[in-house]
């Protein structure tokens, strides 16, 4: 018997055998794709019915911050309460019952006859209630200005008002900017402790300086002394109020005595001291006149969407 002859039939039955593996193997395969065909099937049919009822992510909504702005100046007669009254109208145009007016000049301040109020509750009566722990009272003791703002007004007696401590003020700016969109306080003029405690709270400042060596002197060492007790507000806004030609000195003048770019000028005018007298704000009249494109510029700038702008080049503003 050959080689071949005895290794013949072993090779046949493992021929046999290795095909039947083989053709097995080939079987389980296809089944595998088969069942992974299936389940594709299955997978799409179920994306598509599940599709209709699949909501798509809800749009992000803008977080609004609250913003505490302090109306500040070195000395008194540069405008303050004007900035600060018609600061309100603007805002309250953009956020209706959404604004309160603080006149934090506790013995001298004038934001009620600025607006033609007669409040029957002041500054001291406020900060009572929060004494009191009332706060759920708060606003019931708040005038409302028909313009669409909420005003807390200064005493009627300096000696009352005077009363008024810092630590009080501070607690009355925590308690409203929990309840309005924007607080404005019209601050006594320098900085004492009633400033002070409403700078400390502001995230914004508007510092006002006139056309004067000693007004913008004046500025520049406010601003130097806020800078060295890291009490500066995180935004700063310069107005150069009572602006005009006549003054001798310049914008760049002015900015190269206070060290700091000036934002909004607003120009001198008969209409500013006529609507004090009047109690009615230039922005509350609706006149166009550049006094009040200046003081809408301001209001502007506290835009939800107003760009912040960071390393940009200052442009110069001009005197109207």
């Amino acid at each position: 018997m050959t080689a071949h002859s005895v290794l013949s039939p072993r090779n046949e039955v493992v021929g046999t055998v290795s095909s039947g593996i083989a053709s097995e193997r080939g079987s389980a395969v296809a089944t595998h794709r088969d069942l992974e065909r299936d389940l594709e099937r299955e997978v799409e049919v179920l994306a598509t019915n599940l599709t209709p009822s699949i909501e798509p992510f809800p749009p992000v909504v803008e977080v609004i911050r609250r913003r505490v702005i302090a109306v500040v100046a070195p000395k008194g007669g540069l405008g303050k309460t004007t900035v600060a009254t018609n600061l309100a109208v603007g805002l309250a145009r953009q956020a209706p019952m959404s604004v309160v007016l603080v006149d934090a000049d506790v013995q001298f301040g004038d934001v009620a006859s600025a607006l033609s109020l007669d409040p029957a509750y002041t500054l001291p009566d406020v900060v009572r209630a929060l004494d009191q722990k009332d706060t759920v009272a708060l606003k019931t003791l708040l005038v409302l200005h028909h313009s669409g703002f909420f005003t807390v007004c200064g005493a009627a007696e300096p000696d009352n008002g005077d009363r008024v401590t810092g630590e009080q003020l501070s607690r009355l700016i925590r308690q409203l900017s929990e309840l309005f969109r924007y607080v404005v306080i019209d601050t006594a003029p320098g900085l004492g402790d009633h400033a002070l405690s409403a700078i400390e709270l502001a995230t914004d400042a508007v510092f006002l300086c006139d056309m004067s060596v000693p007004s913008a002197r004046g500025l520049r060492k406010e601003i130097a002394v806020l800078n060295r007790i890291g009490l500066m507000p995180q935004f700063r806004h310069v107005v150069l109020n009572l602006a005009d030609r006549k003054s001798g000195l310049s914008v760049r003048d002015i900015e190269s005595i206070t060290g700091v770019p000036v934002d909004v000028a607003v120009p001198r005018s008969n209409l500013v001291a006529l609507s004090t007298n009047r109690g009615i704000p230039l922005l509350e009249d609706g006149g166009r006149n550049p006094g009040s494109v200046a003081l809408s510029k301001l209001v502007a700038r506290f835009e939800p969407n107003a760009p912040v702008k960071r390393g940009h080049l200052h442009r110069r503003v001009v005197i109207s």
